[in-house]
């Protein structure tokens, strides 16, 4: 990935949120390539789990700190493996640094649980495998030119509370919707890179207009 971009993407200092002793910690890790100088983003789509609160959706792959963890990156590194079976060790992959970190929110409800996302590149050539388990339907490249492209920009249905509510996404193609928290980092991604103004104001819902 060319160096502009590197430094583009880590040049402001991440946001910290410091919960109580109650709130959990969570990290997600944000996988970057470059395939013909065209950066590009790893994305998962979510398998269906009834107890799952983001079960089907698009998102990072991550999870919970666990006691063993020493680190947030480790979580984000050891989910990654068990969810994909790609190692973000040794001299595959390059940890950048975390990124903002995300007030967890699930069906109208704000959760104990605040997630840390990590930008990772990954380095050499060759394509990458995947190895799903049993949490993950798919993985997937998406170039950031997608995501970015105001076109692509639509609204999501869902419901907040009882409430009736749309919510601000990017239409992947393939049935494939960015929406919620994931959509919330990546346009702060974007930000950072210069590819959308203002990712807050892109990450508004409003309510659904019947």
């Amino acid at each position: 990935m060319p160096d502009s971009l590197l430094d583009h993407l880590m040049d402001r200092r991440s946001s910290v949120i410091h919960g109580d002793d109650d709130t959990g910690r969570a990290a997600v890790a944000a996988i970057f390539r470059v395939t013909e100088d065209q950066p590009q983003l790893l994305l998962i789509q979510r398998a269906v789990h009834a107890n799952d609160p983001w079960s089907g959706q698009i998102g990072f792959p991550g999870g919970r700190h666990e006691r063993g963890d020493p680190t947030l990156q480790a979580t984000a590194e050891r989910e990654t493996h068990e969810e994909i079976g790609l190692s973000l060790q040794g001299d595959r992959a390059s940890c950048l640094g975390p990124l903002d970190d995300l007030q967890a929110r699930a069906r109208a409800r704000i959760l104990p649980l605040v997630i840390r996302p990590f930008a990772f590149v990954l380095v050499g050539e060759g394509e990458t495998q995947f190895r799903l388990n049993e949490e993950v339907d798919s993985a997937f490249w998406v170039p950031l030119d997608q995501l970015a492209d105001p076109k692509r920009r639509i609204w999501h249905d869902a419901h907040r509370s009882t409430l009736p509510f749309s919510f601000p996404a990017v239409d992947l193609g393939q049935d494939r919707i960015l929406w919620g928290l994931t959509h919330h980092m990546t346009m702060g991604i974007l930000e950072r890179l210069g590819r959308v103004e203002d990712a807050t104001a892109l990450c508004i819902p409003r309510p659904r207009q019947e």
